[in-house]
């Protein structure tokens, strides 16, 4: 019984390790794309009517950037704990 106990937990635990391992590629994959449609969109830029020798900042682009700030930052607080957690596991070897 103490055996199959000691099989079970250790096939979980090493399930919950490689799924964690993959959500933490996946949530620094989708980091890096909102990264760099935030800087794309920072640099979208327009002929204004009024003045039309002036290149002018899209306001919609504007909006949209600063808008996916609500999503870089939880993953940017995720990355950190990644990389904190990874910093501990090599101190402890």
């Amino acid at each position: 019984m103490l055996v199959t106990t000691t099989t079970t937990t250790t096939t979980c635990m090493a399930i919950g390790a490689s799924q964690a391992a993959v959500y933490g590629a996946v949530a620094v994959g989708i980091l890096i794309v909102l990264l760099i449609a935030k800087e794309l969109l920072n640099s979208y830029e327009y002929k204004s009517a009024e003045h039309s020798n002036i290149m002018e900042p899209h306001p919609k682009a504007k909006a949209l950037a600063a808008n996916i700030n609500a999503a870089i930052y939880p993953l940017l607080f995720t990355f950190a704990l990644i990389v904190l957690a990874q910093i501990i596991i090599v101190l402890q070897c």
